[in-house]
């Protein structure tokens, strides 16, 4: 898993590769993107793009169930790495019943084959990866989609600046990845309950990193987001249940109110027993800070993972859902 997650900078590579020779036509007013797991965070990751740089507005549907407002001026892209994700096909079938005409982003699977069967635009993706590391080339692909579409939210020189960027910093998120692991093998000893802190516009980082460390590393990890945190979850430190915390702050150092607004929420970690590391954020866009802070949070989930004798790639529960997942939806 670590060479997958070493090998981000290549599967950028080749979405812009591929970049403008997918797009769609239409007047569009709203992206809608459907997916679950890893392939869902792509949504989210969209939508923080295009909030931050004046895009189209992007939903995400983490769901079985199509948004009733979907229609012929929403772009719906459905997202599942392997194309047999049940909810996702599900909800491509009323997508389907819509007057939407949805594009479907896979590595095969059903997906694929409801995409063929009813004319609609299929992106590829690399196959032989697992989900989670494939972000990169489902992100990119997208964004090369809604590029070409006249929909930019990522220019194409954007993209390869990132590129260049991932390629030169990826020696050293490997090196912060081993940092934290060892940190964290070190420290959940003591039964501390791990959390991800961060601050707005970072939700979705966050997200995708308790992802991580809960699939690749198989504990609990809790999500802190400032200043929304300041508002309910600060209260539950008041008289917390687990023997201390174990928290991973993640910070662009160059948004001067997050950085004061985790330096509040240490405040009050540190008062409860609390161990920290702070993970500062590499890049000059929102593209390359997020895209770094997703590489450094999978490599320590999967080094937190080897040094709890854990194979990261095993997921157990999640197959005990899947076998169960076709007599819940019938």
């Amino acid at each position: 898993m670590i060479d997958m997650y070493l090998n981000w900078a290549g599967q950028v590579k080749q979405a812009l590769d591929y970049w403008g020779k997918y797009r769609v036509t239409g007047d569009f007013d709203e992206v809608v993107v459907i997916g679950m797991g890893g392939s869902g965070i792509v949504g989210d990751y969209l939508q923080l793009l295009s909030t931050l740089k004046k895009g189209i507005p992007v939903y995400t549907v983490k769901s079985h169930i199509a948004p009733s407002y979907i229609d012929e001026n929403t772009l719906v892209i459905l997202v599942s790495y392997s194309g047999n994700t049940i909810e996702t096909i599900k909800a491509l079938r009323q997508v389907l019943s819509s007057r939407a005409k949805p594009v479907v982003v896979s590595s095969g699977g059903v997906l694929r084959e409801e995409a063929l069967r009813n004319n609609l635009l299929y992106i590829p993706v690399p196959s032989g990866l697992l989900p989670r590391a494939s972000l990169p080339a489902m992100l990119y692909s997208i964004l090369g989609l809604l590029d070409s579409s006249g929909y930019t939210v990522i220019t194409r020189e954007e993209a390869e600046k990132s590129h260049r960027f991932l390629v030169e910093t990826t020696s050293q998120a490997n090196n912060i990845g081993v940092e934290i692991a060892d940190w964290m093998a070190r420290e959940l000893g003591d039964g501390k309950l791990p959390v991800i802190a961060t601050h707005s516009p970072l939700e979705a980082l966050a997200i995708r990193s308790k992802n991580e460390f809960n699939e690749n590393s198989k504990i609990i990890v809790k999500v802190d987001v400032a200043p929304e945190w300041m508002h309910n979850d600060i209260v539950g430190y008041e008289k917390p249940v687990p023997n201390g915390f174990l928290v991973l702050e993640i910070v662009d150092p160059g948004d001067s109110i997050g950085v004061k607004l985790v330096d509040f929420m240490e405040k009050i970690y540190r008062s409860y027993n609390a161990s920290i590391y702070r993970l500062n954020l590499l890049g000059e866009s929102i593209l390359e800070k997020i895209m770094y802070g997703s590489l450094v949070a999978g490599l320590a989930s999967v080094y937190l993972a080897e040094r709890r004798g854990l194979d990261p790639a095993e997921t157990k529960s999640i197959h005990v859902y899947k076998r169960e997942a076709p007599s819940i939806f019938g």
